[in-house]
């Protein structure tokens, strides 16, 4: 009876571990394709600077969309600060671990082709016949020694974006000139509200911000203590003494800037066109308008943006089919459509006006045509700093010698640019 129950146990014990094997062997039968798959599968990196929710948004809707594409490889995306953009890039070069390709502002571009983090593309470009499809100012930054490094990803210029209900609260007409803005400032402010706002905290969004006031001057980067650039200093320093612009603007990126007239703090604000894609997921109880930013002496529109580049490490066949998919035309819509902007392709058309943003079409028609490029010296990350510097110190100072300011500033450029 004894040796029964042993028995009896013991054939348990065999069945119960054939079951296990036989539940584990066909569990495998299902699985090992997929986890070969995932395992096999190749990954594209993709190094962005991190700024609003709506553009990463797009930017993982858009890599999402080609990693489920069969045969395609599974896109994954790392945002950075910009802050540490230039830090991120030099410590990846250096142990041999760029991402295949990187977004960037076109005005960094230069850069980072003078760091030899980028490949160039040209055989691409004239292959494909690119070029023909953006206006040709948008490609300055991506060009090197008459060799291309990269494309036109976004078209985001600066514009000036208000608070309807304020202005005509208080009878405010939408500024056209300088003097526009410091009347339209002072008619709009409240207590509790700043007339204007800019964002001054991040290097290369102040920098962009201060040569899109400079060149409507007819001022240059290589005189910024010229008469241009003293007008721009002296209209920031107007702002700032009669208070019309938020002392903390020294503390505020672009995001910032933009829920802080989300949030009813300033009247009006010079950003990027992309601020309108925060606003339209914010629950705004007022209308916004949206205009040229205002001049001094002649209009200026800029090609602010991003471009895109492979990287001298990356899986170039890869990285090229990547780039074959977002210039897709329905994918440069795709692009504008979720972050507000304009297409950054010339024969590819968005309507704002069914987000009830009125852009004009006379607007984006002068920044297609007479769009220029914010700079293409390779140095921009030492000019940023200099200018960033000088912004900040006006600002937060309680009498700063303007001067003083824009002769340090324009001795920092121009070591920069001749070091460079």
């Amino acid at each position: 009876m004894k040796m029964f129950r042993i028995t009896a146990i013991l054939s348990l014990g065999v069945m119960l571990i054939l079951l296990i094997y036989a539940g584990n062997y066909y569990k495998s039968l299902r699985e090992t394709p997929v986890d070969n798959q995932i395992k096999d599968r190749k990954v594209l990196r993709i190094l962005a600077p991190y700024e609003n929710t709506a553009n990463s948004k797009m930017l993982k809707d858009i890599a999402n969309q080609y990693s489920n594409i069969k045969n395609n490889p599974r896109v994954e995306i790392e945002f950075i600060s910009k802050n540490d953009f230039k830090k991120e890039i030099c410590m990846n070069l250096d142990q041999d671990q760029l991402a295949d390709l990187i977004l960037c502002d076109n005005s960094i571009m230069p850069a980072l082709i003078n760091l030899n983090v980028l490949r160039d593309i040209s055989t691409y470009i004239d292959e494909t016949s690119l070029e023909s499809h953006y206006y040709l100012e948008q490609w300055n930054n991506t060009r090197s020694d008459g060799k291309y490094y990269g494309i036109p990803f976004t078209c985001d210029p600066y514009v000036l974006i208000w608070n309807k209900n304020l202005f005509r609260k208080n009878n405010v007409a939408v500024p056209i000139t300088w003097d526009d803005l410091k009347t339209a400032a002072r008619k709009a402010e409240e207590v509790g509200i700043n007339g204007i706002g800019i964002a001054a905290r991040q290097p290369e969004e102040i920098t962009a911000f201060f040569i899109q006031m400079l060149y409507t001057t007819g001022g240059s980067i290589r005189e910024i203590n010229g008469d241009g650039g003293m007008k721009v200093f002296e209209l920031i320093d107007y702002l700032k003494r009669n208070k019309l612009i938020p002392e903390e603007c020294i503390n505020w990126n672009q995001l910032d800037l933009t829920n802080n007239f989300i949030d009813g703090e300033i009247a009006m604000m010079i950003n990027s066109l992309s601020a309108l894609s925060v606003i339209k997921e914010s629950d705004i109880d007022f209308e916004v308008g949206v205009a040229a930013v205002p001049y001094e002496k002649k209009e200026n529109y800029m090609f602010h943006g991003k471009n895109i580049g492979i990287s001298i490490t990356a899986d170039y066949e890869a990285s090229i089919k990547f780039l074959n998919y977002v210039t897709q035309k329905s994918i440069v819509k795709q692009i504008a459509e979720e972050t507000e902007i304009i297409p950054a392709q010339v024969d590819v058309d968005y309507n704002f006006e069914k987000d009830g943003y009125v852009v004009s079409k006379e607007f984006i028609q002068k920044q297609k045509e007479h769009g220029i490029a914010k700079s293409s010296l390779n140095s921009w990350f030492d000019i940023s700093a200099a200018i960033s510097d000088g912004v900040y110190q006006l600002i937060s100072e309680t009498n700063p010698s303007i001067k003083n300011i824009a002769d340090t500033m324009q001795d920092r450029v121009r070591i920069a640019i001749i070091d460079n």
